[in-house]
């Protein structure tokens, strides 16, 4: 985790938590990171604001769901994201266990995506 903590430190220009899963469960940062790639990847991004300086479950998930759908425009395979998607739309289990799965599991897909887009500028390079 701490190449793929310098990877997005690095590239955002930011310095996140010490707890990267939590860091990246509301969205924000992926899909900071996809329009980084690719810039306008992501159209509309819900951020925390001082007035409400926490997400609410459904702007979390539609973080998650456009990080995703950018995801597959960069052209990650449907198949590499699958696990995350079925995590968000199921019934989720108490909400600390649901927060740990979907920070595993956005790890998980940001790695994909970044030995995805490393892979893909060997072979154009």
């Amino acid at each position: 985790y701490t190449q793929l903590r310098n990877i997005i430190e690095s590239r955002l220009k930011v310095v996140l938590p010490e707890d990267l899963g939590s860091s990246l469960m509301d969205g924000v940062v992926l899909c900071h990171l996809a329009n980084h790639i690719r810039p306008r990847s992501v159209a509309s991004i819900h951020v925390p604001s001082p007035a409400v300086p926490k997400l609410s479950m459904a702007k979390c998930r539609r973080n998650v769901e456009n990080f995703l759908d950018a995801c597959r425009k960069i052209g990650v395979p449907a198949s590499e994201t699958r696990s995350l998607v079925s995590v968000t739309t199921q019934t989720p289990p108490p909400a600390w266990q649901i927060w740990d799965v979907i920070g595993s599991s956005l790890v998980h897909v940001l790695c994909l995506v970044l030995l995805f887009i490393a892979y893909s500028w060997i072979e154009l390079t």
